[in-house]
C-alpha cells in the first residue's frame, strides 16, 4: 500500500490484520490510524505490511499442467485431420483426486444485449455444439478417491477431428472455438482445470465452388442529378475485378472507371475490402446483429464535373477465415467502392461479393502452372510439417504459413460457466497464408510478406 505524503487520509484496519508487527518506513509526517472513535498513538507513514495474507493451500499445492500438440506448436489443424498431444502434469505434493479427465470441445456461441425503451435489457444468445470428446487420464474404479504421489506424470491423447467442423473465429459478439481442457476432479473441493485453445480450418477449395470464381466481374452504377425539371448527364461508375475467389496472401486488383457527365464534383473515391459478420440468436427469439469490418482501404482523388478518371489499386488479402454461411456466425467478404459527391448526402456505392478460401484457384494466370502451386512449401516458424497432412489432405495445396488475423488481439478463453481455471493461454486463431507476387503467381519459397494496406481492421457496427 503506497500513501503519498501530505495527503489527508483516515484508515480503518481490523485488529486481526495487525497481529504481526508492521514494518514502518520513516518520514517527517505522521498519519493517525484508528477506528474513528478514539485516537491511537500516531505512527509514521507506512508503505506496506511486512506480512501478506497467506495463499490458500489450494493455490500453493496446485499442480502444474502443460498441454501440447505433437509436431504442431501453434495448434492449427484441418477439419478431418488426426492429431496427437501430450498432457504433462507435475504434482508438488500428494494429491487426492476422483479422477483426471481430458475434454476436447468445439462450439459456436453468440451473445449480445439490446436496450429497449421500457428500460429492459434483452440478452440475445445462441449456441451450437460441434465437438465433444472426453477421455479419462486417471479414474478411480471405486467411489474412493485416488492418492496421487508427487512428481511428474505424462499422458498421451489422440483424436480424429470430424470433417464438417467450421473454421475457428473470434468476433465482437461471438466465437467458433475449439479447446482442450484437463479437469482435476477433487473430493469435497472445487474442481481445478487447465485449458488451451486450438485452431480448426475447414477447407474451402475455390476450384470446386459453383458458379466458377475465376471469371471477371464488372458492375456499373449510373446516377442522374436533378435541378427542378432539368436532369443532368449521368455519373457512371464501373468497377471491375478479374475474379471473385481469393486466398489470404493473394492480391486483389480493383479497377474503377468514372465518367462524371454531371455538374457535381466528386470529392473523393474510396476503395475498401470489407468483411460482414452476421450473428444469429435463437433465444429469446431469432434476431440478427451485423458487424462490418474494413480490412484494407485506399482513398483516391476526386473527379471534377464533366471529367473522367480511372483508378487501379491492389489489395493484399489478409489472414482471414474462409467464407461461411451455415452456422450462427456467417462470414462474408466484398469489395466496396464509394464516390463522395460534394454537397450531397447520397454517395454512389458499388459492392462486389468475393469468396475467401483456403485453396487457391489453379488458373489464376495463363503463365501459372499447376506445379508451381503444388510444390509450394513451408519454411517459416509458423509452418506445419508435411507429415501432419493425412489421407485426402495430401492432395491439398499446402500454405506457406499460418498467421493470426491482422489487428486482432488474443482473447481470454475462460467461460463463465466453468470452474475456476488455474491455467489458460490467451488465444487468437491462425489461418492459411500464401505468398504471391504482384502478378498473383505463387512464390515457391517463403519470403517476407508485402506490407498490408491497413495495420488494423476497423469496425462499423
Amino acid at each position: 500500500l503506497l500513501i503519498k505524503c501530505g495527503t489527508k487520509l483516515q484508515v480503518q484496519l481490523h485488529r486481526s490484520l495487525l497481529t504481526d508487527p508492521v514494518q514502518i518506513v520513516k518520514n517527517d509526517r505522521n498519519i493517525k490510524i484508528g477506528d474513528g472513535q478514539r485516537d491511537e498513538e500516531p505512527i509514521a507513514p507506512f508503505r506496506y505490511l511486512s506480512r501478506l495474507p497467506k495463499l490458500p493451500d489450494t493455490m500453493t499445492s496446485a499442480p502444474e499442467c502443460a498441454i501440447s500438440f505433437d509436431h504442431n506448436s501453434h495448434g492449427v489443424f484441418y477439419a478431418g485431420q488426426h492429431f496427437t498431444g501430450t498432457v504433462d502434469i507435475d504434482l508438488p505434493k500428494a494429491k487426492k483426486v476422483k479422477g483426471i479427465s481430458l475434454k476436447v470441445t468445439g462450439l459456436a456461441s453468440v451473445l449480445w444485449t439490446e436496450y429497449h425503451g421500457t428500460g429492459a435489457t434483452i440478452a440475445f444468445q445462441a449456441r451450437e455444439d460441434f465437438l465433444k470428446h472426453t477421455m479419462d487420464l486417471v479414474r478411480s474404479e471405486t467411489d474412493e478417491p485416488i492418492m496421487m504421489e508427487p512428481g511428474r506424470q505424462v499422458y498421451k491423447f489422440a483424436l480424429q477431428l470430424p470433417s464438417n467442423l467450421p473454421t475457428s473465429f473470434e468476433g465482437d459478439y461471438g466465437y467458433i472455438r475449439y479447446t482442450v481442457r484437463v479437469l482435476f476432479e477433487r473430493p469435497w473441493k472445487f474442481d481445478q482445470s487447465y485449458k488451451i485453445a486450438f485452431t480448426v480450418v475447414n477447407t474451402l477449395n475455390l476450384n470446386t465452388v459453383s458458379p466458377p470464381l475465376n471469371l471477371p466481374v464488372v458492375q456499373e452504377h449510373t446516377k442522374h442529378f436533378y435541378c427542378g425539371p432539368c436532369r443532368s448527364k449521368p455519373l457512371t461508375i464501373n468497377v471491375m475485378i478479374p475474379m471473385t475467389g481469393y486466398v489470404p496472401g493473394q492480391f486483389l486488383l480493383v479497377q474503377v472507371d468514372i465518367s462524371n457527365g454531371s455538374n457535381k464534383h466528386i470529392a473523393e473515391v474510396k476503395l475498401k475490402l470489407r468483411r460482414r459478420v452476421r450473428y444469429s440468436s435463437t433465444t429469446p427469439y431469432e434476431q440478427t446483429r451485423t458487424v462490418y469490418n474494413t480490412l484494407a482501404k485506399f482513398q483516391c482523388n476526386g473527379v471534377d464535373a464533366k471529367r473522367s478518371a480511372a483508378f487501379e489499386r491492389r489489395f493484399l488479402v489478409p489472414s482471414e477465415p474462409p467464407t461461411r454461411s451455415d452456422t450462427i456466425i456467417r462470414l462474408e467478404y466484398f469489395v466496396e467502392v464509394t464516390a463522395k459527391v460534394t454537397g450531397m448526402a447520397y454517395s454512389p456505392e458499388i459492392r462486389i461479393p468475393i469468396t475467401i478460401g483456403t485453396v487457391p484457384l489453379m488458373n489464376i494466370t495463363q503463365k501459372q502452372q499447376r506445379a508451381s502451386i503444388v510444390e509450394a512449401h513451408m519454411t517459416t516458424a509458423t509452418s506445419m510439417p508435411h507429415k501432419l497432412f493425412h489421407g485426402s489432405l495430401q492432395s491439398l495445396i499446402i500454405p506457406h504459413t499460418f498467421e493470426k488475423s491482422a489487428g486482432r488481439i488474443d482473447v481470454n478463453i475462460q467461460d463463465d460457466d466453468e470452474c475456476p481455471s488455474l491455467g489458460t493461454v490467451p488465444f487468437s486463431p491462425r489461418y492459411p497464408m500464401y505468398h504471391f507476387d504482384t502478378d498473383n503467381k505463387l512464390v515457391q519459397q517463403s519470403a517476407v510478406l508485402p506490407e498490408k494496406n491497413d495495420k488494423k481492421p476497423t469496425a462499423d457496427r
